[in-house]
């Protein structure tokens, strides 16, 4: 299981605990069950890791994304880099495992300054590495500023460049490339919520706001859409589902957000 989709962790971790709490009511969970958080570095204390461990968190993905702080202004990330280690000392004592995520080309970040990010993440010796590539999104800020000059284009050899210089120094390091961006210290600290991706497995989805509803979905058609923004609303439930196969991203399953 991976709460994700932003930075959960500005929720406090008992409310964590108690939604996974619900989760495994009314689904269940092997014994052995992944369970992520992902985590901006700013919100992990010892007692919040503690908590979560606790609540049955077995691992945390920290949103580090870079050790400079030029390139965290430019991706308007709040988080102060000094923290990232506290963090990840704070999970690991609690018994957690730890996961470190960075994102390299960001406009105006050097080949140096990737270096610096890979090299800060390797000296805390984390479980597990994931770096990922910078899409500009049509319609975002950066974007807006990337048209107007104020922030250089992205550039695809230098994307190649800082993904080699990644492999090269994250294995030297001990770790394994096991998937397109990910890299693990061991075959049992790879993500299995990433391998889950990669195998292009089913996943459900659950939720803790409100229920976007459309025509179809009480009764249920394996052809309906997901929700648009023009979708009616019903009132907030604690958790809600959906399964959909990522074979075909329009098709749900007849139990489309718990609407039946």
């Amino acid at each position: 299981m991976f709460f994700g989709g932003g930075t959960p962790t500005l929720l406090p971790a008992e409310e964590l605990g108690r939604i996974l709490g619900t989760a495994r009511d009314l689904y269940g969970f092997r014994a052995d069950a992944e369970i992520t958080a992902e985590a901006n570095p700013d919100t992990v204390t010892l007692d919040s890791a503690r908590t979560l461990a606790e609540a049955g968190f077995t691992r945390i993905s920290l949103g580090m994304q870079s050790a400079v702080p030029r390139v965290l202004r430019t991706l308007d990330r709040t988080h102060d880099p000094r923290n990232v280690p506290a963090a990840v000392d704070a999970a690991r004592s609690a018994g957690l495992e730890v996961s470190v995520d960075l994102i390299y080309g960001t406009p105006g970040e050097s080949l140096e300054d990737w270096r610096a990010s890979l090299e800060a993440a390797i000296s805390m010796s984390p479980d597990h590495v994931s770096a990922y590539s910078l899409i500009v999104e049509e319609g975002t800020a950066m974007a807006a500023a990337v048209k107007r000059g104020q922030l250089p284009d992205i550039d695809g050899d230098d994307h190649a460049d800082k993904y080699m210089l990644a492999d090269e120094l994250l294995r030297a390091a001990g770790y394994d490339w096991y998937e397109v961006s990910n890299w693990a210290r061991s075959p049992e600290t790879r993500s299995e919520h990433n391998l889950n991706y990669w195998l292009d497995s089913d996943w459900w989805g659950l939720d803790r706001v409100r229920i976007p509803t459309w025509p179809g979905c009480a009764g249920g058609t394996s052809s309906t859409p997901p929700p648009t923004p023009s979708g009616s609303m019903e009132a907030p439930r604690l958790v809600t589902a959906a399964k959909r196969s990522t074979r075909n991203p329009w098709h749900w399953s007849t139990s489309c957000c718990a609407c039946a």
